[in-house]
């Protein structure tokens, strides 16, 4: 499994022609705008999208994907899920594409991210 893509944005939207524009994408860190009276109050809400691709080796079998996330060293899994039809073909490419509207922010740290395939047998 080759991941091609993993990117963190503001939102993620589906346009005609089978296209995906990403808003408001983030580097390496998420920054927030507030004023100053407001700088060092937390619970802080974003809306947080991520979109990925990915491209399975010739003959890999993908039958269900987990998106989890660390934050703080507290780990959530943000989608659990099967994919569709997995045994029809293979998989030329994988996209992934969420949105989650309220997301919240408990204080200042770090944030990890984990996109991980599982084959019938769930091995990873």
């Amino acid at each position: 499994m080759k991941l091609l893509n993993f990117i963190i944005c503001d939102d993620v939207r589906k346009e005609l022609g089978n296209k995906q524009s990403l808003m408001g994408v983030h580097d390496d860190s998420i920054e927030f705008q507030v004023t100053p009276d407001n700088q060092n109050m937390w619970q802080k809400s974003l809306r947080i999208g991520i979109y990925a691709k990915v491209k399975p080796k010739d003959n890999e079998e993908v039958f269900k994907f987990k998106i989890r996330m660390k934050y703080n060293e507290k780990e959530t899994a943000l989608v659990d899920s099967s994919l569709t039809q997995p045994k029809i073909k293979p998989f030329n490419k994988i996209v992934i594409s969420l949105v989650n509207d309220n997301f919240k922010f408990e204080s200042p740290g770090n944030i990890r991210f984990f996109l991980d395939f599982y084959n019938q047998k769930k091995n990873l």
